[in-house]
């Protein structure tokens, strides 16, 4: 297996990473689609669908709706850590569940959207 497929979805999780650790002033609001949860989400979309390309590119053949699930609750749990570093080690950064929210809705949205993106296998190179 080669890890080529992977590099795309390595590059969004360290700018997932530093986007979540970098100090900025923000005051926890809950406003469920400000620019800012929509933000969440796309990013976590982004990282749903950069992961199910990989191993769709890397497997050559359709995304299973177990690997969709992993890839799903994968992009949901780091979320949620990502929000527990931000309200731990950061003290400009808070930890909000409605941000954890949008990264779940975004990778819940992209994991479906991956059905069909992902339905049949990659043409040969």
């Amino acid at each position: 297996m080669t890890l080529k497929p992977y590099l795309p979805a390595t590059f969004w999780l360290v700018v997932i990473t530093y986007l979540s650790v970098t100090s900025s002033l923000q005051l926890p609001k809950f406003q469920l689609f400000s620019a800012d949860k929509l933000g969440h989400a796309g990013a976590y979309a982004l990282l749903v669908l950069c992961l199910a390309w990989a191993i769709w590119k890397s497997k050559k053949r359709a995304l299973t709706p177990g690997e969709r699930f992993l890839i799903f609750g994968f992009a949901t749990l780091y979320g949620a850590l990502m929000e527990w570093v931000q309200g731990t080690f950061f003290p400009n950064r808070f930890f909000e569940y409605d941000d954890m929210l949008a990264n779940a809705a975004g990778a819940f949205i992209a994991a479906m959207l991956a059905t069909q993106f992902f339905k049949s296998p990659p043409p040969k190179s």
